[in-house]
């Protein structure tokens, strides 16, 4: 099986300028042939002439190739690895003698094996191309990849109805359900949305996660730096400090103390927080207030 990748539904198809038996003589063909004359295109890829299941599979879209063509703006033609030679003598050939009769479908050679490689469906092992089935829209967009068995022939009521479908999706910009058939109704996949999705936060919502981030770990560290330095330049001429636990911090023994006025300084400052809040700081609200008290207590505690 070839390396290479089949051509994906939605992506463009490749483009193909090849010869082709079409009523009993050669004639290029190519894409941009079809796509230029706003035609839906049905490439069906096949193993290999003079089979079983293949001549099955193109007298069945032949017979009915004006329910393709004028019903439904879509060319159908088939391909294969076969020389367009060998084509050609395929067709001519009774059906008495294994041959297809004289379709009317063109038999696109591929003797090359360029246009099966750039499909993605060649073979290599035997030389020949996967059973596949492509439905090509007039912008030479891929909408419909199948790719059967060797010994599975393709149904020419399921190509219509897929390509029915793809044709009803463009034109009404609904999609269609299981068994969906020709003149049934569709189904929205439009999602209805209600409305954007609207974030409010107060600015102490905002905030809060902000400050809680910068008064733990290692803020703590650099709060009791900077409670350090405030306490010992307010000792630097002063007595002793006290003794007295600073669990007491806030009680009448160390009121008027040096120890707080360099406390009640350095909250008053803000320089306590990495966060400068300045006028800012009066926002915050009580409980908030409260634990940062305790986180500085337990800072200067350390």
């Amino acid at each position: 099986m070839s390396e290479r990748r089949r051509v994906e539904v939605g992506k463009p198809a490749p483009d193909f300028h090849r010869t082709a038996v079409v009523d009993g003589r050669f004639k290029e063909v190519s894409l941009s042939s079809y796509t230029d004359a706003n035609h839906w295109l049905l490439l069906i890829l096949f193993p290999k002439a003079w089979s079983f299941i293949c001549p099955t599979e193109i007298k069945a879209f032949s017979a009915r190739l004006e329910e393709f063509l004028y019903s439904r703006s879509c060319a159908v033609v088939f391909a294969s690895t076969d020389s367009e030679h060998c084509l050609k003598a395929w067709n001519g050939t009774s059906e008495m003698e294994g041959g297809l009769g004289g379709i009317h479908v063109p038999l696109i050679s591929d003797c090359d094996h360029k246009m099966s490689k750039d499909y993605g469906v060649l073979v290599e092992e035997e030389g020949v191309a996967q059973r596949a089935l492509f439905i090509v829209d007039p912008k030479g967009i891929v909408r419909c990849v199948t790719v059967n068995d060797a010994d599975v022939g393709r149904s020419v009521d399921e190509a219509q109805r897929v390509l029915d479908a793809l044709v009803f999706k463009d034109e009404f910009g609904e999609g269609c359900p299981v068994d969906w058939k020709r003149g049934d109704k569709g189904i929205s996949t439009a999602t209805n949305l209600e409305g954007k999705l609207e974030l409010k936060k107060s600015w102490s919502e905002w905030a809060r996660p902000k400050l809680q981030r910068a008064w733990s770990g290692t803020s703590q560290r650099s709060i009791n730096s900077v409670m350090s330095a405030n306490i010992n330049a307010g000792y630097r001429s002063g007595p002793e400090p006290p003794m007295s636990p600073l669990g007491n911090f806030g009680g009448a023994s160390a009121m008027g103390s040096p120890y707080h006025s360099a406390y009640h300084s350095t909250m008053a400052s803000g320089q306590n927080s990495p966060m400068v809040l300045g006028e800012s700081f009066h926002n915050i609200d009580e409980a908030m207030l409260a634990q940062k008290m305790e986180n500085m207590q337990s800072a200067m505690q350390n």
